[in-house]
């Protein structure tokens, strides 16, 4: 197209966009507390100093090691903006805790820092020295403020029995104590299967690890529902919680996504042989998988033993039920809002911090049933980009997972696709895909910038440039520079 074609049509197109952008919604994720994120830093470096100055003995140095781990693995955290510190996301948390602390008195005087991270995956963690993580890949799953409230009851309870500081005294002294050294340096020296030896030596504290955890879970379950009676919370929601819990490991969405129809286009048909299935070690592997014992692939979920766990709580619920217990007590509109936003949030943080596969999965399963929605168009757009730029400068591994029989089988297809298009193709997917929405989305900056993107990409050097003027001129300010 030659560049004065190239402009008339894209002046075309802005024209015709402005009829429909007034409709369309964008997610921008929300600024954060900077001072918020002071404050809990500096917490946190307090305790990690305490922590070191409390221990003594001849594993002194051991247990200095591991505080030091954990405090430069929550210091990680604060450093890549996982942790939300966000006025309106963390005040409705710190309404959740406070609820449950006013009508507990007894965990006033626990030290916590209660915060939601932007993990993708379902869970909730207490890390030991204070400092409690509640996922909003766990979060945006539940249904009500009561389940949620149920988490943050068990988290509480993992650090007020002191389960992560018990755990690494277990391990100092079980591995470095005179019959675990005497064990291994017989293994050392010994002429003949030293691998066989060392891992059954492994297996032993693993499994020994595993079933102090799941005491401590069940623990955690029977403490956490003796607060949550003392709220308006309802208890029953402690049993749909964990029965939510056996499954959580399925995405929010659980919707394959339709590679061959996303991909398709008439100036690019899709091509078969991009979603063939091969035989392989990794088809191998996870056929191997699937033949696992329930017990075995119940170990490797993310919440293992739920159906245990509900049993063991079943009866001490149905005793403590209150007929004007409510499943939402502190802001129910606020948590179905919170729901909502952090299906992009999750998505967002994962561009940002470069594990764009995962941020395209998610986006793809969100745009099967919303394919018109602005956000999810984009990020398609630059998700895409961002994987042709990372193929032609041979660093896609550090932007891509690769297959994995770990991995579920909706993800892996994508994964799978991706090893094999070639270069032109990932150019050519992001350009007609954002070319075919243009017409609704090009008075958006960020659209504009993936199309820009996408156009260099796809060895269109006139389009590009008629669109970097048009850009300059409908934003004299832009964030973007080209």
């Amino acid at each position: 197209m030659k560049p004065f074609n190239a402009v008339i049509c894209l002046i075309l197109c802005f024209c015709i966009s402005n009829a429909f952008s007034q409709s369309l919604t964008y997610y921008n994720s929300p600024q954060d507390d900077a001072n918020k994120y002071k404050e809990w830093i500096d917490a946190t470096d307090k305790r990690y100093k305490s922590d070191v100055l409390a221990h003594s003995g001849k594993n002194k140095k051991y247990f200095e090691d591991i505080f030091k781990s954990r405090y430069e693995n929550i210091k990680k955290m604060y450093d890549r903006k996982e942790l939300i510190t966000e006025t309106v996301a963390n005040g409705y948390l710190q309404g959740l805790l406070q609820e449950i602390i006013k009508s507990n008195q007894t965990l006033g005087s626990l030290e916590t820092r209660v915060a939601f991270s932007r993990a993708w995956w379902p869970n909730a963690s207490s890390l030991g020295e204070g400092t409690i993580l509640f996922n909003i890949g766990l979060f945006y799953k539940l249904q009500n403020e009561s389940q949620a409230a149920f988490v943050l009851c068990h988290e509480l309870a993992h650090l007020y029995l002191n389960h992560g500081n018990n755990a690494i005294d277990r391990y100092v002294n079980t591995v470095y104590s005179d019959e675990f050294q005497k064990e291994l340096k017989k293994i050392n020296e010994s002429q003949y299967q030293k691998n066989q030896q060392l891992e059954k030596l492994a297996r032993t504290i693993t499994f020994d690890s595993r079933q102090h955890s799941r005491e401590h879970e069940a623990q955690a379950d029977s403490m956490a529902v003796e607060w949550l009676k003392n709220t308006s919370f309802d208890i029953r929601e402690s049993l749909t919680c964990l029965a939510l819990l056996d499954s959580i490991d399925v995405d929010k969405y659980n919707i394959t996504p339709a590679l061959n129809r996303i991909f398709n286009f008439q100036e690019y048909p899709f091509q078969a042989r991009w979603t063939q299935e091969e035989r392989s070690l990794f088809n191998t592997l996870a056929a191997s998988t699937e033949q696992e014992s329930q017990k075995e692939r119940d170990s490797l979920k993310t919440h293992p033993d739920c159906s245990k766990r509900i049993s063991l709580l079943k009866d001490k619920v149905g005793q403590y039920y209150k007929p004007n217990s409510r499943v939402f007590v502190v802001n129910e509109k606020e948590f179905k809002q919170l729901r909502r936003d952090f299906d992009y949030e999750i998505i967002d943080y994962l561009y940002r911090s470069e594990d764009i596969t995962r941020s395209l999965h998610f986006t793809l399963q969100m745009l099967e049933t919303q394919p018109a929605n602005p956000y999810l168009i984009i990020n398609t757009g630059r998700c895409i980009n961002k994987l042709f730029t990372a193929q032609k400068n041979h660093t896609l591994n550090k932007v891509a997972d690769m297959p994995s029989p770990f991995n579920d089988k909706d993800y892996n297809a994508l994964l799978e696709f991706l090893q094999r298009v070639r270069l032109t193709d990932l150019g050519a997917f992001s350009y007609y895909f954002l070319l075919h929405n243009q017409n609704t989305l090009m008075s958006n900056e960020d659209f504009m910038a993936a199309l820009i993107d996408s156009k260099a990409n796809f060895n269109k050097p006139d389009e590009k440039q008629a669109l970097i003027d048009m850009y300059k001129k409908q934003f004299p300010s832009g964030k973007y520079h080209f």
